[in-house]
């Protein structure tokens, strides 16, 4: 299976029926993944394991694969949250009913990003943005990696920190990351007026670098 989109919320403190201390984290995952799961046992222990896995990446814990699965809804009331996108769908939303002829030749859209206090801010350009583009366009961010397409216009795929030999630059942008980012905390909104995809994303902590770093020299 690749990439599996998996948003992970932040930690909170709870008990267990005994009363003991616990961790409490939501993983939310697809609906349509989550029912075929509900049918799949196999699939629902890849949707648990992935998210043991990204907990213990986040938390540097290691956690136990003995599972208990109480009959309970949540553990807790889910908090309303603003929705985070880990970069596998930009959701349309209502655009300009204008039709604009859409060019046959495909784009790569130029992208530029700067510093906030926790990552970055990533601003991808769409000059020619229409209500079919808008509608159809997908983003997947990845540790290293940034791709988006809309329609047949516009394709970008393009590493964010820089080859150990090769370009200087990243595709479409001016200058590279200085590190790796946290695609579970990316937030993507378009902004229809400027005609710009507007990433917030931060930067991946010290036990995701390292995790990843031992796993490339393996």
């Amino acid at each position: 299976m690749g990439h599996l989109p998996l948003v992970l919320s932040e930690r909170r403190d709870g008990a267990d029926k005994a009363g003991q201390p616990c961790l409490i984290f939501d993983a939310i995952f697809n609906p349509t993944i989550c029912s075929k799961a509900a049918k799949d046992p196999k699939l629902r222990g890849t949707l648990i394991e992935v998210a043991l896995s990204r907990i213990e990446e986040k938390t540097g814990f290691t956690l136990s694969r003995t599972i208990a699965t109480p009959n309970i809804k949540s553990k807790e009331a889910i908090p309303p949250r603003t929705a985070r996108i880990p970069a596998f769908w930009v959701s349309a939303e209502s655009t300009s009913t204008a039709r604009i002829q859409e060019l046959k030749t495909t784009a790569v859209p130029v992208w530029t990003w700067s510093p906030t206090r926790e990552g970055c801010r990533i601003v991808i350009q769409v000059p020619d943005l229409t209500k079919s583009l808008h509608a159809s366009s997908t983003l997947d961010l990845e540790s290293r990696r940034l791709i988006f397409t809309a329609g047949s216009r516009y394709h970008l795929d393009t590493p964010l920190l820089q080859p150990n030999q090769g370009a200087r630059a990243p595709v479409g942008g001016t200058k590279f990351l200085p590190t790796t980012v946290d695609p579970d905390s990316a937030m993507a909104e378009w902004n229809v007026k400027d005609k710009e995809l507007v990433v917030q994303i931060k930067w991946a902590s010290v036990v995701a670098r390292e995790k990843e770093k031992k796993e490339q020299n393996v």
